[in-house]
């Protein structure tokens, strides 16, 4: 079984021992990095499985970093900060965050978060129809072995969990897919009333999908949720 590799960006030493000692003990490789700037060294050097990142770095802000990791990777990036007000959690998702813990958290949860995006992004790949390698609507194709979106040839780097919400989308398509059921499927958990965990990332797919006012797929359905179009 292949040893999951993570990336732990945070300039306070007691966290990230704390966090290294929780996350090695659970069986994973650790590596840390205490700026941006060391961060996208490492990343250049490293193929990680996940990254959990800090808000606040003494060089540039983790959000600003995270912008940058989204622009060649897709792993999933787990936030962690002490700025729990929503428009920065929010803000976190928007630009590519798969998933946000506010300080002070329990460990053993951050374990559990870790390990809940990996096993989600192994899901996701072994339930990929085998049948064939590309999925395609117009001028969108998915492709299932690389796990990437191409829009008019050109390649559109989604976060995991964008990846999965469209996948799941598209394979359903002209139907109303309610908030619910997208989340427990994408999340594995049951939504217990959130929505707007889902109605964030499906305005992050729009923005890097419906770049033109002709360009349709996701359609909101008042009150209950989203349908994708073909």
């Amino acid at each position: 079984m292949k040893t999951h590799s993570i990336l732990v960006v945070d300039d306070d030493p007691d966290i990230v021992e704390i966090i290294s000692l929780y996350l090695t003990n659970a069986g994973y490789q650790v590596s840390t990095a205490s700026t941006s700037t060391e961060a996208l060294k490492k990343i250049q050097e490293t193929d990680f499985d996940l990254i959990i990142l800090d808000v606040i770095l003494p060089d540039f802000d983790g959000t600003d970093l995270c912008e940058q990791i989204r622009l060649s990777l897709s792993c999933p990036v787990l936030f962690i900060s002490c700025m729990d007000d929503e428009q920065h959690i929010l803000h976190a998702l928007r630009i590519g965050g798969d998933d946000y813990i506010r300080k002070p958290f329990y460990p053993n949860e951050l374990v559990a978060r870790v390990e809940t995006n990996l096993r989600r992004t192994a899901s996701e790949r072994k339930n990929a129809p085998a049948h064939s390698d590309e999925l395609s609507v117009r001028d969108l194709v998915i492709d299932l072995k690389k796990y990437v979106v191409y829009k008019n040839y050109r390649e559109i780097i989604l976060p995991p969990i964008e990846f999965e919400i469209l996948l799941y989308m598209f394979q359903r398509p002209n139907r109303v897919l309610p908030y619910e059921e997208i989340y427990e499927h994408v999340w594995h958990n049951e939504s217990l009333g959130d929505t707007r965990t889902v109605m964030v990332h499906v305005s992050n797919l729009r923005k890097k999908l419906e770049d033109r006012a002709t360009d349709k797929y996701i359609k909101t359905i008042k009150k209950r949720g989203y349908m994708f179009l073909t």
